[in-house]
């Protein structure tokens, strides 16, 4: 009876944490929580007690994530607060600093929490929706000429990743992450791309339209060399990936980039045209709650990989 509840509580956390990440509104994923268990659940009034012991525990982690932030905003409000007898212009410029530093410090927070994760919890699925949102926040990464050469295939279904693990030497990150981002550099990607990315700057007043000739024999001048079309495409498609992993810590997501795959059998799993390369697998999901994280491995310092001029 006592692993029975322990198992509502923890489905019920785990639903509240799924609805929240779809809404970011804690009434609606309670709502929703509360609804989806009760249509599969016979509601006693023990297992209400679960779950919303279950809810409370998902609250309370919501609650920590976003602690740092409202602490910031509280002093910059105290200090809005103790300027009363400045101008108000003095004490929305006060706030505003605040809050731009609050924003450096969360993405400082952000990019040091992220970490490789071996472990992934096979029981929580990423929702489509949010993958979509995740690489469509990544692709605002940099590119030559904006030409963005980087393509993403997204293996999410079970078959799918069983046989992906196969190909990436049984690793079993692969079958346990919620899904596998696989991302692709197109060394075509320059004659592809370029009409749609110049008339886009001459939509948008970057340049003349009579400019926009010469410009594209400009760009396309530097994808003639099959090995400069290969290492911009590569290069600009890593950036891309970098960005992913990124912007899925700030969803709450961990990420594993993997170079370790049979590229000849990904090729053909995917279908890969002529000029697609692959570049990497970015295993995508949450972390296995039962497992402990090992404190970060050594990093070089700047004394030991970079010099001044």
């Amino acid at each position: 009876m006592g692993q029975e509840r322990r198992s509502l509580k923890e489905e019920a956390k785990h639903l509240f944490n799924k609805f929240y990440e779809k809404s970011k509104d804690i009434q609606e994923a309670t709502a929703s929580t509360i609804k989806d268990l009760s249509q599969r659940i016979p509601p006693t009034k023990e297992k209400v007690k679960e779950i919303t012991e279950g809810i409370s525990e998902g609250i309370e982690e919501v609650r920590k994530q976003a602690e740092e932030r409202i602490e910031v905003l509280k002093k910059s409000l105290q200090e809005i607060t103790s300027k009363a007898s400045s101008t108000i212009n003095e004490a929305v410029q006060s706030f505003l600093e605040g809050a731009e530093a609050s924003r450096g410090r969360e993405c400082l927070r952000i990019f040091t929490e992220r970490r490789s994760i071996t472990y992934f919890d096979p029981n929580r699925e990423v929702p489509e929706k949010v993958i979509k949102e995740i690489l469509n926040i990544s692709a605002l990464t940099p590119s030559g000429y904006n030409i963005q050469p980087w393509e993403v295939v997204v293996v999410k279904s079970k078959d799918k990743k069983k046989k992906l693990r196969e190909i990436c030497y049984d690793q079993e990150k692969v079958e346990h992450a919620s899904a596998n981002v696989v991302i692709i550099a197109n060394t075509n990607a320059g004659e592809e791309h370029v009409d749609r990315v110049l008339d886009s700057w001459v939509e948008l007043g970057y340049i003349k339209a009579e400019e926009k000739a010469p410009l594209k024999e400009k760009i396309l001048s530097k994808w003639q060399s099959p090995e400069k079309r290969k290492r911009k495409a590569i290069r600009d498609s890593a950036m891309f990936a970098m960005s992913l992993m990124i912007v899925a810590r700030h969803f709450g997501l961990e990420t594993h980039p993997m170079e370790g795959y049979d590229e000849t059998k990904l090729r053909r799993f995917l279908k890969l045209e002529k000029g697609k390369i692959p570049v990497m697998i970015v295993a995508m999901g949450y972390k296995d709650p039962d497992k402990e994280l090992l404190p970060r491995a050594y990093r070089f310092s700047f004394e030991e990989f970079g010099r001044f001029m």
